[in-house]
């Protein structure tokens, strides 16, 4: 009986451990952003730099900067509204938000504005938040998105009306709406420091892209020395860039 009850014992002892090495093994959840990255082409570029995105820039071409800077922290995550074709056809029909119908689906990030750096945010901010529109890739659900906000982190948003940056007024009335709604994030412009400290992500841009805008240029992103940005770098180099263009908030900063 006592050497049933010590193979008893060592049974059970190993099928914890399995179960401790299964857990281990287990990959971890993805992160909220990743979860957003869509597979952009790098295309022409409109803008060269940051500075070019700064509220108060001169336009280059059809190109328009922000309207306004704000750095926050991401809190939600919304349904935001879906169409049965791409948003840019001549006449796209609004669909409900989790219909088979729909080709592509916008969420609203919800950002808590914590400071507005240079520019004015006018409609769609509202209780001291913003909604970002954000493409919700085919795969990805609210829920899985929601489940992963403890990391979606906080940053520097470059953000514009998405109503404003209409180049028609959309037919439908919920369309109109939505779009008074929403913010824009101009020039790809969003950057997240995961965790407090953690180098910064430019996760809607490609990674190319984004190491270049965070860096400053190709070249010295490239270079050995270069160091990893952080949200304290970014947000002195993007208020200096905000103090030339006339546009900064807080005038004491420059």
């Amino acid at each position: 009986m006592r050497h049933l009850k010590l193979l008893t014992a060592v049974a059970a002892f190993a099928a914890l451990g399995g179960c401790a090495q299964a857990q281990a093994a287990k990959p971890a959840p993805p992160s909220f952003w990743s979860q957003l990255r869509t597979e952009s082409g790098t295309g022409e570029y409109l803008f060269d730099s940051l500075d070019d995105i700064t509220p108060g820039a001169r336009p280059s071409g059809a190109f328009r900067p922000a309207a306004a800077l704000v750095e926050g922290t991401v809190v939600g995550v919304e349904p935001g509204i879906a169409y049965a074709s791409g948003d840019d056809s001549v006449t796209p029909r609004v669909v409900p938000y989790d219909s088979e119908e729909a080709a592509i689906r916008w969420a609203s990030v919800v950002v808590k504005v914590d400071k507005v750096h240079a520019g004015k945010l006018k409609r769609g901010y509202a209780s001291g938040q913003i909604r970002l529109r954000v493409e919700q890739p085919t795969g990805t659900t609210l829920d899985g998105l929601r489940a992963s906000l403890g990391a979606a982190g906080r940053g520097l948003f470059y953000v514009d009306s998405a109503l404003d940056r209409a180049r028609r007024r959309p037919a439908a009335q919920e369309a109109q709406a939505y779009q008074a709604a929403v913010h824009l994030p101009i020039g790809q412009g969003v950057f997240i420091e995961e965790k407090p400290g953690a180098p910064l992500t430019a996760p809607l841009a490609d990674e190319e892209r984004g190491a270049q805008l965070l860096g400053g240029g190709g070249a010295q992103t490239k270079s050995a020395g270069a160091s990893a940005p952080t949200l304290d770098r970014l947000r002195v180099r993007a208020q200096q860039s905000a103090c030339e263009t006339g546009a900064a908030t807080d005038q004491s900063t420059c």
